[in-house]
């Protein structure tokens, strides 16, 4: 897989688990909603609110998120290991700082005092230097 393909891919990822998180957070907030009071002879669940299909849908989302975090981290891991093989301190501190802590280019550019154009021409060095890694 290329890099840029590859890099892609982990930000899928990412957004994939954090709208997971986002359903799960709408469900357990609508489960621990305050109800309307019913006016009925129908007897009372005594666990006083959540039903067994409302937790059992709450603990599968919770393990899905889960193993879609063990996932990722794998991902980056080989990643992480691949930018480490490059020789050049500033291709690693390039791809780490865009793709893993999702700066800005210009704060990049800042942190590193080069221009936008000139990080930009390092950048596509970086990448094609871990294509030869990743490859």
């Amino acid at each position: 897989m290329v890099a840029k393909e590859y890099l892609k891919k982990i930000a899928r990822m990412e957004s994939y688990i954090q709208s997971k998180k986002e359903r799960l957070a709408v469900l357990k907030e609508m489960s621990s909603g305050i109800s309307s009071p019913k006016f009925d002879d129908m007897p009372r669940n005594p666990n006083k609110g959540k039903s067994r299909l409302e937790e059992t849908i709450i603990r599968y989302l919770d393990l899905e998120i889960k193993e879609d975090e063990k996932k990722l981290e794998h991902e980056k891991l080989y990643l992480l290991e691949a930018i480490g093989r490059i020789e050049e301190p500033e291709y690693q501190t390039i791809l780490i700082s865009r793709y893993f802590k999702h700066q800005s280019w210009d704060d990049i550019a800042n942190s590193l005092f080069y221009t936008k154009r000139w990080l930009y021409s390092l950048h596509g060095r970086a990448l094609e230097r871990l294509d030869e890694e990743l490859g």
